[in-house]
C-alpha cells in the first residue's frame, strides 16, 4: 500500500476571525493547513515547510500580498496560490492577476466556493 500524500496549505489574513475560519474549514476536509497574521511570518514559513498552496490576502500589515508571493517564488518557483482581497487599489489587483493565481477572491466569498477552489489547487 502506498502512503498517503498528505495536502498543506498556508492561509495568510491579518483578520484572526476570517483565517482561523477559513483553516478550520480546511481542517475539517483533512487538509493540513497552517495560518500566518503577517507577511514576513508567511515567508519564514514557506521556507520551512512545503506547501502545496498558499491563500494569501493582499493588504497585510507588513507588505502586500504580492511583495510576499513574489519573495517565495524567487526561491521556490511554480507554487499555487489564491489571492483574496476586502478592497485593493486597482493597480495593486493588476500585479496580483499577472502573477497568475488560481483565483483573486472578493471578500467576503461564498465558503464553498474556497473549498472547490482549494481542492482545484492542491488536486494534482
Amino acid at each position: 500500500m502506498s502512503p498517503v500524500l498528505q495536502r498543506s496549505v498556508l492561509v495568510v489574513d491579518d483578520n484572526a476571525g476570517l483565517r482561523q475560519g477559513l483553516a478550520n474549514v480546511l481542517r475539517d476536509e483533512g487538509i493540513e493547513t497552517r495560518e500566518a497574521e503577517r507577511g514576513d511570518e508567511a515567508i519564514r514559513l514557506v521556507r520551512e515547510v512545503r506547501f502545496d498552496l498558499l491563500v494569501l490576502d493582499l493588504n497585510l500589515p507588513d507588505m502586500t500580498g504580492v511583495g510576499g508571493y513574489t519573495t517565495v517564488s524567487e526561491e521556490v518557483p511554480s507554487r499555487r496560490l489564491i489571492f483574496m482581497t476586502a478592497e485593493a487599489s486597482e493597480e495593486l489587483i493588476d500585479e496580483a492577476l499577472r502573477l497568475d493565481p488560481l483565483r483573486l477572491l472578493r471578500k467576503p466569498f461564498e465558503v464553498q466556493l474556497f473549498r472547490d477552489l482549494v481542492r482545484r489547487g492542491i488536486a494534482n
